[in-house]
């Protein structure tokens, strides 16, 4: 199951339309869709897309596959719901796109459940403050580099329907790892807080869920760059949030965007290294992986189950 460049071209007007809906494009949307025409390679800029007087109609019959409507409707679901402010504006090209793309009320209330379970979700974390230095450190690298295993397993893992729900996975667990981190610290950091801090970061947000769902279909993209993508950009806020909390957690979080940038770089070498375990951890679970998502297309458990089971992995 693949995504032509006509398809992903087509996906990603409709993800500007659905952005220029509410009158405004905000900051990550605009980076998250740059980052999407320069990662998959894609023609054009994004300034050119937004000159563009999109034809809504026009993008959807260029979307052959099943499988490219499908995604191409969560994504733009993503970009509209996953920061939890739909508008009314967007609420209706949403359902006008379900109707000219042919989405179902059982895949529309399926992604409904995902995003509203996982707003919810509140994973454990009881870690004790750590006085000496030096363990403190070992301890939260340990855990930095621990969660940025799993989240590389999770993000290559392209499930046909439900990539998305490993996104929200991933997310869930760059929470837990932000409150882990500061509990060494010494600080208790509340899960509204922790979701504050990785928006400032430019994660979690609906436009880099929404791109990310699309890549994941574009030959080329795939398994390896979603999990290599993962691994860094949680490395990367381990990093930065240690550093944040070492400072006294007092600056604005936003400040630390340059930071998180060069340790991203540095994600990316230490994925490399690491890919061997990356790899095993990933055989490893690769069944109870596949077993949790069909467990939760079919009802059985809810994303908040999901996210909690994955996170025990």
């Amino acid at each position: 199951m693949s995504m032509t460049e006509t398809e992903a071209l087509a996906s990603l007007r409709i993800l500007v339309k659905v952005a220029q809906v509410d009158g405004t494009i905000h900051e990550e949307e605009r980076r998250a869709l740059t980052e999407a025409l320069h990662d998959l390679k894609l023609p054009g800029t994004l300034d050119s897309l937004l000159s563009e007087d999109i034809d809504l109609d026009q993008q959807v019959r260029l979307l052959g596959s099943v499988a490219a409507r499908d995604e191409a409707y969560k994504s733009a679901y993503a970009m509209a719901y996953a920061d939890g402010a739909c508008t009314p504006e967007e609420e209706a090209m949403l359902l006008s796109l379900a109707e000219k793309l042919h989405v179902s009320s059982d895949q529309r209330g399926l992604l409904g459940r995902l995003f509203q379970e996982g707003k919810d979700t509140v994973l454990p974390s009881n870690i004790a403050a750590v006085e000496d230095p030096v363990l403190r450190d070992r301890e939260v690298s340990e855990d930095v580099l621990k969660y940025s295993v799993l989240s590389a397993v999770l993000g290559a893992f392209p499930i046909p329907g439900l990539a998305i729900a490993t996104d929200l996975a991933v997310i869930a667990l760059q929470v837990k790892m932000i409150r882990d981190v500061g509990q060494y610290w010494g600080h208790t950091i509340d899960k509204k807080a922790a979701r504050s801090m990785l928006y400032g970061l430019g994660l979690g947000t609906g436009a880099r869920l929404a791109v990310n769902n699309l890549a994941k279909l574009f030959p080329g993209w795939g398994s390896a760059v979603g999990a290599a993508t993962s691994f860094a950009s949680t490395y990367a806020l381990g990093r930065v949030m240690n550093k944040w909390f070492a400072d006294g957690a007092k600056t604005d979080i936003t400040s630390l965007k340059t930071d998180f940038s060069a340790a991203q770089k540095e994600g990316k070498a230490a994925y490399a290294e690491n890919k061997a375990k990356v790899d095993e951890v990933g055989a490893r679970n690769k069944a109870a992986v596949e077993a949790l998502t069909q467990d939760l297309r079919d009802g059985k458990i809810s994303q908040e189950d999901y996210e909690r089971k994955v996170a025990a992995l």
